[in-house]
């Protein structure tokens, strides 16, 4: 699955949590400054493009709806950031965050009760 640029996964945001958006809806729904309706317009072209978004026209526009889900998207994302950042190890990306100071103490307890209640 093809990597998203930031402009491209703003927009997926949007897009992820609606169901069917004309690009008027899309710029109404997208943090201050919004970008121009012909911005967003040809960064859905790309994104059709990569197979991100299908469009169905209805009357003279078209409504665009997400074709790959958020899930689906996020695990190639964080498998491709686990590869090239921490050679696939979850366990050095834990020791990471905790070493930057990112994960405290509870939040690690929480963590590790999540894990035991995996099992």
């Amino acid at each position: 699955m093809k990597e998203l640029t930031k402009a491209e996964e703003q927009i997926m945001q949007v897009v992820w949590e609606h169901d069917q958006l004309f690009i008027k809806d899309i710029v109404d729904h997208m943090p201050e400054p919004k970008p121009a309706y012909n911005t967003v317009g040809t960064f859905l072209k790309i994104l059709e493009t990569k197979g991100f978004v299908t469009r169905v026209k209805i009357g003279n526009t078209f409504a665009y709806s997400a074709s790959v889900k958020k899930k689906a998207y996020t695990q190639s994302f964080m498998n491709g950031f686990l590869s090239n950042y921490f050679e696939g190890s979850a366990e050095k990306l834990f020791s990471f965050m905790v070493e930057e100071k990112k994960l405290n103490l509870k939040q690690i307890e929480d963590l590790m009760k999540k894990l035991k209640d995996n099992d």
